[in-house]
Parts: structure tokens; sequence; C-alpha cells
């Protein structure tokens, strides 16, 4: 049988040229998921998620998850953004029943081994094992993740203010919380792949280091993270309409202070 979708595969690729400038069809796309199934070892079946069901497990699988998968994947799973969308077949949507439906050891395997012409790339040189399994938690935890269950997975593993006597003086320490998971944040969001914050990240987008000395509000920066162009003319920042409103808090806030 796999062998059989192995030939459908290759047989829709030569028919669609292999071109992936357009939008791929509804069979192809079909296919290409169907590739995913076939690929997963029979091996794989036998290993059991060593990592307890709390919790505290997804809180940390959601921090792998931001810091690796966000960006193709999206924060919410469903691949809903610019790159995740502009790849060759579009990055599954993870919260999609066809991914649901795979066990933790499955989802184990991909992480760690990556899939050949899908864009998903092996991930063993830098997720742990023990890692990998605690994101497989998290994902089948997506489709039952509320904004309210979010914020309370975050609280468990947000950094401790940091200690600047200075700081603390001037303001109060759930501020300090914020910027703290404000810094996370643009770890996770990729941001510093175009933005420079302090001696971090890149040049290619606006400096945000002296961002509070620009004036401009909370609202209006709240507003260009949802949706750039509509408050900068010509912007190429994707919107990060998956945001939720507490993470949006804590980069107003990191951007403020």
């Amino acid at each position: 049988m796999r062998a059989i979708t192995t030939l459908l595969l290759i047989a829709a690729l030569g028919l669609a040229g292999c071109s992936a400038h357009a939008k791929p069809s509804t069979i192809e796309t079909k296919i290409a998921n169907a590739a995913k199934d076939v690929v997963i070892p029979f091996e794989a079946e036998r290993a059991n998620n060593p990592t307890p069901a709390t919790d505290l497990t997804l809180a940390q699988g959601r921090e792998v998850f931001q810091q690796h998968c966000a960006l193709c994947h999206s924060t919410d799973g469903h691949s809903q953004n610019q790159l995740g969308l502009a790849m060759y077949p579009p990055a599954m949507d993870l919260t999609s029943p066809h991914v649901q439906a795979w066990k933790d050891q499955e989802l184990y395997w991909i992480i760690q081994n990556g899939i050949r012409l899908t864009g998903m790339p092996g991930w063993q040189d830098s997720i742990s094992s023990t890692d990998t399994w605690k994101l497989a938690r998290y994902i089948h935890a997506l489709p039952q993740l509320t904004p309210t269950r979010l914020v309370e997975l975050d609280r468990l593993v947000a950094p401790p203010p940091p200690p600047t006597p200075a700081a603390a003086a001037a303001a109060p320490s759930a501020t300090l919380t914020e910027i703290a998971y404000g810094r996370k944040l643009v770890r996770q969001e990729g941001c510093l792949m175009c933005h420079k914050l302090g001696s971090e990240g890149n040049d290619i987008g606006p400096n945000l280091t002296n961002e509070a000395k620009r004036g401009r509000t909370p609202q209006w920066l709240i507003g260009h993270f949802k949706d750039p162009p509509a408050f900068t003319a010509g912007s190429d920042m994707p919107a990060f309409k998956n945001l939720t409103e507490a993470q949006l808090s804590a980069l107003v806030a990191l951007l403020e202070h």
C-alpha cells in the first residue's frame, strides 16, 4: 500500500510539472499529505510518550512550539501566516483531523526526522527527545486550547522579573513581568529576523530599540501588529492576528518601557 501511494505521489508531481509557483490542486495536497503517513516507519508505533500529561508539560511543549514551529505553523497551529501559506504544499493545519489522528509517537518521528519534499525539516539536532515528546502532547492539545487556557499555560513558565532595583522602583512588578514576556515573544514570533532590539536582531526592518521615543500609543502598536499596512503604507510586515490580548500587551510593554 505504501509503495502504491508513493507512486501516486510521483505521478501527481509529474502531471503538475513540479512547479511550486502555483497553488497546489486539491488532489496534489491530498497526495502530499498522504505521503506524510507513508514515510512514518512501523517502528515508530512501538514508542510511548514518557512525559506526564500535565499542564506544566503542555506549557513547556508550547514554549518549544513557539520557538521552533510557530514561524511556519502560526502560534495557533493553523499555519495561516505568509510563510506557511507560501510553502508548496502549504504547511499543514496542526489542528486538522489529519494531523490530530497521528499518535504521539508518529508526531515524534515526523518532528525528529522531517519529511522530504514538504518543507518540514528534521529537528533532531535542535529539539531534544524529551522536548519533542512534550511538543507532541501540545500539538494534540491545540484544538482545545482557548485564549484563557493559553494565558494559564504561559504563566506556568513565565520568567521572573529581572533583578533591576532601579527599574523595579520605576514600574510595578506586573509591568516588569509583561516586559520579560515581551522579550520572550519577540524571539518566539521571529521579530528579530527583521528587527533589531538592543544588541539582538537584524536591520532589515525598523530598529525597535528606541520605539518608546516615537510617541506611538498602545492602540497604534496593537493595530500595527494586527494589520501593518493599515498603519504603515507599503509595509511588508506580516499580520500577527493570531496573538492573544495578553501577548499583544506584553509586546507593547516591551516596546514602550
